[in-house]
């Protein structure tokens, strides 16, 4: 199981540099400390029951994974986050939970998995929208006649 340790600023820091470097961003447009702290609580109000261990690795596991030839920026969180998670479109869904074959020292602890969402969210379809939908759906089908 994986340790409990939280996620520091610093440590997503050291992360950020870490992606910086390794997509060679130029120094004026990485993040600075300043905005590190900013995006470390952005970080964490998405991904809260993170740890610092799980953190590293899938940082790592991304920039291993990168395409060689193409267009490199900062990954979203849930791109940086999907060698964790169950992914939806390549990006990693917390309502869906963690993967299940992770190294044994990213496995997430009872704690971590009570924290992920009980079910996963879905917008509600009403009779109303349903309408919408098919009265679009009719007038998109005959503009392309």
């Amino acid at each position: 199981m994986a340790k409990s340790n939280s996620l520091t600023p610093e440590t997503f820091l050291a992360v950020a540099e870490m992606i910086a470097a390794q997509l060679r961003i130029k120094e004026a447009d990485r993040w600075s400390p300043h905005i590190c702290r900013l995006k470390f609580h952005s970080f964490t109000s998405e991904f809260p029951e993170i740890s610092e261990t799980q953190f590293m690795w899938a940082a790592e596991q991304w920039i291993q994974n990168l395409e060689p030839n193409t267009f490199k920026r900062y990954p979203t969180w849930k791109e940086l986050m999907a060698p964790l998670y169950r992914t939806e479109n390549g990006m990693a869904n917390r309502s869906w939970g963690f993967r299940e074959e992770l190294p044994s020292f990213c496995r997430p602890t009872a704690t971590q998995l009570a924290m992920l969402p009980t079910a996963r969210e879905e917008c509600p379809l009403t009779e109303e929208k349903w309408q919408d939908y098919l009265q679009w759906a009719q007038e998109e089908a005959a503009r392309e006649q």
